[in-house]
């Protein structure tokens, strides 16, 4: 069965469209998570509930692996997840704070209290601390 020559551009230019608008969405995560990256704000971590924080360094090959990652989950699937970079100097009081000695570093806090915490790459220990399990 042969399609009318007008129904098969029309499926083709929606295919394009299509394919067109991810590309594009593809590139403005992109250009958003790049920018988040890069930033140096000053962070205030918010104790009041229970949220996940990634301590990360701009500057670090691990914590770019995994920053995609983070922020996707974070922007996209609405999970609460602080993001605080400690190239800020106005931010480092965190790494005695937290005891951190490593980046990436994942903490889990319950209403102010360390609830679990993982330093690394692996995908499946990070979502498994972003739980609070």
């Amino acid at each position: 069965m042969q399609l009318k020559k007008s129904n098969r551009t029309k499926i083709i230019a929606t295919v394009l469209a299509m394919i067109f608008l991810f590309v594009g969405g593809v590139l403005a995560f992109n250009q958003h998570v790049s920018h988040v990256l890069n930033q140096k704000d000053i962070v205030k971590i918010k104790t009041t509930n229970e949220s996940t924080v990634l301590f990360y360094r701009d500057d670090c090959g691990s914590c770019r692996s995994i920053y995609y990652y983070t922020v996707m989950k974070r922007d996209l699937l609405r999970k609460n997840i602080q993001l605080v970079n400690t190239n800020q100097p106005k931010n480092r009081h965190y790494i005695s704070e937290y005891k951190l000695t490593e980046v990436p570093t994942f903490i889990h806090l319950k209403y102010g209290k360390i609830a679990e915490r993982y330093s690394g790459t692996n995908i499946e220990k990070i979502d498994q601390v972003i739980k609070g399990d």
